[in-house]
């Protein structure tokens, strides 16, 4: 299996102008035990004609058009709390002061020709899996997103693992299409239309059906006893 190294940790961190908790419902209450959802983009250089940027230069525009999309999307430089009066889990947005922000992580794997992952008609689950983040879920406070930039030989990956209970499938291709955007300096694409207001969704008897829902699937908070079942990492390949 390839080598990765870990060059750099840090955080990238947007302050809130005020706080906001978004108390989770009942259709999120499962993914508290169930919460990673992984992807992978590679970027192969030459690919096309084109050429990157170097490494330390995409580094720069990679974090400053992070921080510009999670200004527009703070749930997701929030933390999954645990609400211990009323028995809830909710995002909490309360910035740093809250613990919030987001883990960068900046690697290189000298021996990971990103050609060849991208062309393996059988992916190596291992080696793409080396591309992302660790998710730190196992308690609450949870966090919500990780990134993680990966030098490769010919290339560079960009994985990036989030929590379920705050995003699904649907919406982590929409954060990433808004990143993707305002790295491009396209202001008008990088304007995400998620929205993370449960309220637009209507259920009967919603608050209480949430509070077991979540007892159901973990009874121990806030210990999380995370299920086998995960969103393994897709790789996209771009040039």
């Amino acid at each position: 299996m390839p080598t990765v190294n870990i060059v750099e940790v840090g955080h990238v961190v947007v302050p809130q102008p005020e706080d906001l908790v978004v108390r989770l419902s009942a259709l999120d209450a499962p993914w508290v035990a169930n919460p990673l959802i992984q992807r992978v983009l590679l970027f192969v250089h030459d690919a096309g004609g084109q050429q990157h940027p170097p490494f330390e230069s995409l580094m720069g525009s990679l974090r400053a058009s992070l921080v510009a999309t999670l200004a527009r999307l703070p749930p997701l430089a929030g933390r999954v709390v645990f609400l211990p009066s009323t028995g809830d889990a909710a995002i909490d947005c309360s910035g740093p002061e809250g613990g919030g922000g987001v883990r960068f992580v900046v690697a290189e794997s000298d021996d990971t020709d990103v050609r060849r992952l991208a062309g393996d008609a059988d992916h190596d689950m291992d080696a793409f899996e080396a591309l992302v983040p660790e998710l730190k879920v196992e308690a609450l406070p949870a966090e919500v997103l990780a990134v993680q930039v990966t030098r490769l030989k010919g290339g560079v990956a960009v994985g990036v693992a989030l929590h379920h209970a705050v995003v699904d499938g649907r919406s982590v291709w929409m954060f990433l299409q808004a990143w993707a955007a305002a790295c491009r300096g396209d202001d008008d694409a990088a304007v995400a239309t998620m929205t993370f207001d449960r309220a637009v969704v209507a259920i009967p008897g919603g608050e209480e059906l949430a509070r077991s829902t979540l007892r159901k699937y973990a009874p121990n908070l806030p210990l999380v006893c995370c299920s086998p079942l995960t969103s393994l990492p897709c790789p996209l390949v771009s040039s």
